[in-house]
């Protein structure tokens, strides 16, 4: 059945090529006629991610019978080492690669398949249904300077409901997610507080940190949340799509001077209209009402190991899979410069199959 499935792919190939260049309308291709076997596409990696590949695993195979997605998690730093040495066929990123990493693996693509802000959430015990920070409230806490939400509200001269210590939750695995927050947190010198209380993130920005003591590190977008609605002093940071049920908390954008939601709306606002790399940071964008945690969201693939329902795995997720990126809780990018930029690397990899 594979010979078969093998004598067959450059016809394919040529339709998944048509269909990206083209923008296509409906873009699905099942394996060929006479061929009955299942074939499977694994994914692992990013918690956050997981989501989403759980949702396109649905709909995906509704539209390819004969393909399957099998995703699972484990953080993106597993999901970039497992394809790199060709071991699944889909790497699951919430970040983009270290430059080490992509010096290392030259053969793996990174391909940008949706967007994704992060969000900080309290306890609604903390502050009710309300509660602005800027970044350098967010180093105070997460850097543990201030300890307590009677500190808190003293330095930077705001009201808190909540008195006592602050219980901060964090990810003790490698997650994209951590270094993005970290990153953005490392920008606390482009805000300016009123009542000089500023403040300088100096832990880096590892996928994997190593936090002061008294955090309660756990495992995953889902415990953090979790913990956070469980704790009524608790404050952590999550994805977009974690959020429900935690108070979530305006940020300070320094690029628009704006107070701003996390949202999907405000989200997809800070895609630029030209995106020139595909590790281009979209954090405190000057576009008004641009929220200013922005990022993409990424998959990876090994060339070396590439196979021919991989990519249409892949066509499929960046037209037909964008209109179920919301399910997820995520941001579309169709129409976006990040699409476009997917696609190209997706016909890429399309002319290189053999």
């Amino acid at each position: 059945m594979r010979s078969i499935w093998r004598q067959k792919t450059g016809i394919i190939t040529g339709l998944i090529l048509g269909m990206i260049i083209g923008a296509g309308g409906l873009i699905f291709i099942s394996p060929p006629s006479g061929i009955t076997t299942s074939y499977s596409i694994t994914t692992a990696g990013s918690t956050t991610v997981y989501p989403l590949s759980q949702v396109w695993a649905t709909y995906f195979h509704a539209d390819n019978p004969g393909l399957t997605l099998n995703p699972s998690t484990g953080g993106s730093g597993l999901g970039q080492s497992l394809v790199s040495q060709g071991l699944i066929d889909v790497g699951a990123s919430s970040s983009y690669p270290k430059q080490e990493y992509i010096d290392d693996n030259p053969h793996v693509a990174v391909i940008p398949i949706s967007a994704d802000a992060l969000a900080i959430i309290v306890n609604e015990e903390v502050n009710g249904s309300v509660f602005k920070m800027d970044c350098d409230m967010a180093v105070a806490v997460f850097q543990r300077e201030v300890t307590t939400w009677d500190e808190f509200a003293s330095i930077f001269g705001v009201s808190v409901l909540q008195t006592g210590t602050i219980d901060v939750y964090v990810r003790s695995d490698a997650s994209g997610t951590t270094a993005t927050f970290a990153k953005w947190l490392e920008t606390a010198n482009q805000n300016i507080n009123p009542n000089g209380a500023e403040y300088e993130w100096t832990l880096g920005h590892e996928e994997a940190l190593s936090f002061p003591a008294g955090v309660n590190a756990v495992d995953g977008n889902p415990s953090v949340s979790s913990g956070v609605l469980s704790d009524d002093h608790g404050i952590g940071y999550v994805s977009l799509a974690f959020m429900e049920g935690a108070v979530i908390v305006d940020l300070y954008n320094p690029g628009n001077g704006e107070w701003i939601s996390p949202s999907i709306v405000n989200t997809v606002k800070a895609i630029p209209t030209n995106l020139t790399s595909v590790d281009q940071d979209l954090m405190n964008s000057e576009i008004i009402g641009a929220y200013p945690i922005a990022r993409l969201l990424f998959y990876l693939v090994n060339r070396e190991f590439l196979r021919t329902y991989t990519v249409t795995f892949l066509a499929w997720c960046l037209f037909r899979g964008q209109t179920h990126v919301p399910d997820a809780g995520y941001v579309p990018i169709n129409g976006t410069s990040a699409q476009q930029y997917a696609l190209n690397i997706i016909s890429d990899l399309v002319r290189n199959l053999s």
